[in-house]
């Protein structure tokens, strides 16, 4: 579990955000790849794990913030934990990582400044419910005999792996319940 998450967070890593360059700066030479030149007010794709260091250093601002914004984590705890028991709507397939880079930065901050504590626990107990929202609407689909792969367009990739391993605990729980004994 914990190498396919590893996974999921590198290949967020390495996708391409926006972003805007805040001052000129001469092009960086990495072993495969080169990053810029960058000119003033002049906008970028480039990898997160690069566009973090840039922006730590002054030299770029991010077009769209990599995290979840608190209106999204807002929206997204509101539809997950009502009542419904479906995966209707899908998270974006990145949503866990940005949930954790958001939770990271917060915690950053709270160590600095602990007035930002009460934000920290606010957000930690809304990631908590929408992870266990959605685990209980996996769970019970998973195990399902209905269960579809058509399903799985809903699922975050941390969501998939869980789904798959529940439905194939279950189908094999389900075919010794059965026939243990009688052969």
């Amino acid at each position: 579990m914990e190498r396919i998450i590893s996974r999921v967070e590198f290949e967020f890593r390495n996708s391409k955000v926006r972003v805007q360059a805040v001052c000129d700066y001469q092009a960086i030479e990495l072993p495969g790849l080169v990053l810029g030149p960058f000119r003033e007010g002049e906008r970028y794709s480039i990898p997160l794990w690069a566009a973090l260091e840039l922006v730590r250093k002054g030299i770029v601002k991010f077009i769209e913030g990599p995290e979840v914004g608190n209106e999204e984590l807002i929206r997204i705890h509101r539809r997950e934990t009502r009542l419904s028991s479906s995966l209707a709507e899908e998270l974006p397939g990145d949503f866990y990582p940005r949930l954790r880079m958001l939770l990271a930065r917060v915690e950053r901050e709270a160590l600095k400044d602990p007035s930002r504590l009460t934000e920290l626990k606010r957000l930690e107990a809304m990631a908590r419910d929408i992870v266990n929202a959605r685990l209980k609407k996996l769970v019970s689909i998973a195990s399902s005999m209905a269960r579809s792969q058509l399903m799985r367009r809903y699922l975050a990739p941390e969501e998939a792996l869980v789904f798959d391993l529940v439905g194939e605990l279950a189908d094999a729980w389900r075919e010794e319940v059965i026939k243990h004994g009688r052969t």
